[in-house]
């Protein structure tokens, strides 16, 4: 029984994965002894696939030579950032021919792929070179490794090539190896091929097809000057008939008409490579090695949490390692981040010029404890037992949490209603002076969306605490804001701010005069939750910040009252420099590059 698990990878200056520093890389811990798939996320142009490159570089999917690398693999296109990776690798020990062991001074009989392996570039006039140490000497076909890649879904059900061992896709390889490792089968080949023979003998006998053959051969002599060729034909032989080899499907339970499966679309194709890969898991006692890029691709989301929980938990469970990327929160287990690690894309200045790299955000492989603060004698914050405050406010934003840059939290759908209108009223008046964006409307509208910031909104000032303490677990930026919900002088904010601790805040006459304990104490929570510096107060409530005298809340109106040319989008109470630094519009470039 063979086991390969990959412990740790360290990555420095390939492509977006810069050096920082000499002596800092970017690190990425595996848990071990882990029944959990592993997640590799963030949105697009982040270079994920730069990370699973760096795998694949191991298992040889991506083979090491002199020349594996050119100039665009280095960081910034920069000579001087040559590559260096890193990979921690565990694996059983195989039989092998006997060597000479020059640790032991001893003739052995088994190797193992266990040892940190390093991947280096260097540069010898002006030609770039790439070398493995130690070198892996084909050690990965002693283990079961697969990579799919679901964007070329039907290449990877692929088995028809030149070549018997010109193989690539992991369906075609996983055949292969069975064919191959199958004695039984094997020794019935000369068995197959005398009985091909005599069935093409028998068939083609004194037929069109023999005689057309015949006056080829003629021909083709003549053609050679009368060489003496034998040309024959026959139907496939042993190994042909699996590189011609392919799935066909019926539907509705007929089977006159079969349809061969790289026919269907996408997403029929991604069910029948779970198909695959269940089976594969399956029928091995080995502890395999699974590297999926975007599962998730051409599936509906239910298809997607099917796939997530059916497929690549049910591999984990099995202690098969697996490894994946992708773009979707269907796809994860948000009360256990042990098994996810979160990209982001970092600007960075390189000699005054701009430049980007790919920084591990969030690698914890401690236990998460999704009940983050305890219960307090005021109110319930929430946890996973509150399971209808989760449904109704985290999980419809779990994919913007994981996969955005930053995050604005506010109170309420028309507080979303609001600050959308300020945010592009202020970089519509920041960018009016710029010939070279031509539709500044739009440019306002979705600079949101550019910058990767998401607004969201918490409902309740106790889910708001719990979506500060997630951002902060995933290493997010983020910004709250809330209605203050007293007078200024019933309680005012900078009075609140000063108590030290909630029980300093208790025994205060602020807290024992009131009838407001509990809003009293979900203030104070927030501040001392969020910081100040991340937090603004629309005092006392965000209606009257703007001015809107209506009882009701109706979104129809108050977007028609923010619509009004006089509406001010500007004001410090609404719209503060803290606010305005968060979103960064006082960073807006004078070209776009």
């Amino acid at each position: 029984m063979s086991e390969i698990r990959i412990n740790e990878l360290k990555i420095k200056n390939y492509r977006s994965f810069w050096k920082w520093k000499d002596w800092l890389w970017q690190t990425f811990v595996f848990p071990q002894n882990y029944d959990k798939p592993i997640s590799i996320v963030w949105y697009n142009n982040s270079w994920k696939t730069n990370l699973m490159n760096s795998i694949l570089y191991w298992i040889w999917e991506k083979f090491i030579t002199e020349k594996t690398f050119e100039k665009s693999d280095l960081h910034n296109l920069d000579y001087n950032n040559q590559i260096e990776i890193i990979i921690d690798l565990s694996g059983s020990k195989y039989q092998c021919d006997s060597y000479w062991d020059k640790d032991s001074r001893s003739y052995k009989t088994e190797k193992s792929i266990t040892w940190k392996y390093k991947i280096t570039s260097s540069i010898f006039e002006w030609e770039l070179f790439s070398k493995i140490t130690p070198p892996l000497f084909w050690m990965n076909k002693h283990y079961n490794i697969f990579y799919v890649n679901f964007h070329n879904i039907k290449d990877e059900i692929a088995t028809q090539k030149t070549s018997w061992w010109n193989l690539k896709s992991f369906l075609g390889k996983h055949i292969q190896k069975l064919v191959t490792e199958d004695i039984d089968m094997n020794n019935l080949k000369p068995v197959y091929e005398s009985m091909l023979k005599s069935s093409t003998d028998f068939i083609l006998n004194e037929s069109k097809l023999v005689k057309f053959i015949e006056k080829i051969k003629s021909n083709y002599n003549q053609n050679l000057r009368d060489n003496n060729i034998e040309i024959d034909f026959w139907l496939p032989n042993y190994e042909d008939i699996f590189l011609q080899m392919m799935f066909k499907i019926w539907l509705n339970g007929s089977k006159t008409n079969l349809v061969p499966i790289d026919h269907f679309w996408d997403g029929y194709i991604s069910m029948f490579v779970m198909a695959v890969i269940q089976a594969i898991a399956e029928e091995t006692d080995d502890k395999c090695l699974f590297l999926f890029e975007e599962p998730e691709s051409f599936l509906h989301e239910n298809h997607q949490e099917y796939f997530y929980k059916m497929v690549l938990c049910s591999l984990t469970k099995k202690w098969h390692q697996v490894i994946y990327t992708t773009h979707s929160d269907k796809m994860i287990d948000i009360f256990d981040t042990k098994w996810l690690i979160r990209l982001e894309l970092e600007e960075y200045d390189d000699n005054w010029e701009k430049c980007f790299q790919t920084v591990k955000k969030y690698n914890k492989i401690d236990e998460f404890n999704p009940e983050i603060q305890a219960k307090t004698e005021d109110e319930e914050i929430i946890t996973i037992d509150t399971y209808n405050e989760f449904i109704k406010t985290i999980e419809p934003n779990l994919n913007r949490i994981l996969f955005s840059k930053k995050v604005l939290l506010v109170e309420w759908p028309n507080d979303i209603l609001v600050y959308k209108h300020c945010i592009e009223k202020n970089v519509e008046e920041k960018i009016q002076n710029r010939s070279d964006i031509f539709d500044k409307k739009r440019f306002a509208e979705t600079y949101l969306n550019f910058h990767n910031i998401s607004i969201i909104p918490h409902h309740w000032k106790a889910t708001a605490i719990y979506l500060i303490e997630l951002c902060k677990w995933f290493w997010l930026e983020y910004f709250v804001i809330n209605d203050w919900d007293f007078e200024s002088a019933d309680l005012d904010i900078e009075a609140l701010k000063l108590f030290s601790s909630l029980e300093d805040m208790k025994r205060s006459w602020i807290y024992t005069s009131s009838d407001k304990k509990w809003m009293i104490t979900t203030n104070f929570n927030l501040i001392k939750n969020a910081t100040e510096e991340k937090i603004h107060f629309n005092t006392s409530k965000l209606e009257k910040v703007i001015w809107y005298d209506f009882d009701d809340k109706s979104s129809i109106k108050i977007h028609k009252h923010i619509s009004n040319s006089a509406f001010d989008y500007k004001k410090q109470d609404l719209f503060p420099e803290k606010l305005i630094n968060f979103l960064e519009i006082d960073n807006i470039r004078e070209s776009i590059e």
